[in-house]
Formats: structure tokens, sequence, C-alpha cells
């Protein structure tokens, strides 16, 4: 009977993780992560735009979107996340994005990791991450970013930890990382970079370089 009882309470507790009117994308696997988190995986590559979030559960917690080296996405990122509100990780790696739309990410202060690495991404500015509010973690290694403006960062006032390792950029304009007074880790070897005026570290109190 306890048996019985503990295979029920299984079903029913997947029965609640998975309501019947959940949606997932024929390309992707959807699923309870090992945290608990609701994640949406889309990894098996040749995907073309646009990323199918109209057909995602809009409770979804984590999104990883990657693809095989042999078989990269074709994506563009706009304005398409606003409906996740527990939205909370997103990863689009491998994709061909050459640049992320305006105001992106808009309407989902819940992010706390963005992960746009192995990438085709040549430049960000300031409006591409307006609306995160309560990011973490920024990682934009491995793209082809050749130059970083001024305040590219500014509206990330919660950033801790920011990697722009393996790009093209040569010099670091000064205030770059205006209002990043929370930064922790900065990470930007396989760059080449020339010389570094302090002042341009000036607005962070970065422990790890």
């Amino acid at each position: 009977m306890l048996l019985r009882w503990h295979v029920l309470s299984s079903c029913l507790f997947i029965i609640w993780f998975y309501p019947g009117n959940t949606t997932c994308p024929s390309d992707c696997n959807c699923r309870i992560d090992d945290r608990g988190k609701r994640r949406v995986t889309c990894n098996k590559g040749g995907m073309i735009d646009p990323i199918p979030t109209y057909n995602m559960d809009p409770a979804m917690e984590v999104l990883d979107i990657s693809a095989p080296d042999n078989d990269w996405n074709i994506f563009t990122v706009g304005s398409i996340f606003q409906d996740f509100k527990r939205l909370e990780e997103i990863h689009i790696t491998r994709s061909n994005i050459i640049q992320i739309g305006m105001h992106a990410f808009w309407g989902v202060p819940s992010v706390r990791l963005l992960n746009m690495t192995y990438n085709n991404l040549t430049v960000v500015f300031d409006h591409n991450f307006r609306g995160l509010v309560n990011l973490v973690q920024l990682n934009l290694d491995d793209n082809a970013i050749n130059r970083l403006p001024s305040g590219a960062f500014k509206h990330l006032s919660e950033l801790r930890i920011l990697t722009v390792q393996r790009n093209y950029i040569s010099d670091l304009v000064p205030r770059l990382f205006l209002k990043l007074s929370k930064l922790q880790v900065l990470k930007m070897s396989g760059n080449p970079l020339q010389e570094l005026d302090p002042e341009v570290f000036k607005d962070i109190p970065v422990s790890h370089l």
C-alpha cells in the first residue's frame, strides 16, 4: 500500500509540474532539471529564425539553445522574452547571432545569467541590456566583438561577473565600466589589447582580472 501511494504521489508531482497545457517546441527538450528548474533545451542544431519562444512554457526558468560544431543555428535576438516572468537564465550559443536587438531583454528583470558565447557579435551597446536590472553574470566570450563603447554595460548595476574573452578588442575606452560598482570578476584574455589606461578601470572594484 505504501509503495502504491509512493508511485501515485510521484505521478501527481510530475503532473503538477507538467500541466496539460504546457507546450514544448518539436526541436527542443523540456524538463525539470537537477536544480528543480523548468528548463527548455534546444541543442540539435540547424535551427533558423525565429527562436520558437511562442511554443515554450511561460513558466520556463532556464532557456538553453546551442548546436553541434558543424551545424550552428541561425538566429536573431529581439524582444521575444517578455512573457517569461520567471526566466532566470538565457543561454544562446552557436547561433550565428550578429547583433542584439534594441531592448531585447526589456520586461524580464528576473534574468540573472545571460550567456551569448560562440556567436558572431561585433559590437554591443547599452540599449541591448536595458531591463536586465538583476543580471549577475554576462558571458560574451568567443564572438567577433571589436569594440565596446563607453557605458556599454551601464544598465547592469548588479553585475558581478563579466567575460569577454577571445574577441577582437584592441583598446578600452574611458568609462567603459560605468556603473559596474559591484563587478567582482572581469575576464578579457585572448583579445589583442595594447596599452591599458588605468583610468578605464576606475569605476570597478574588480578582484579578479
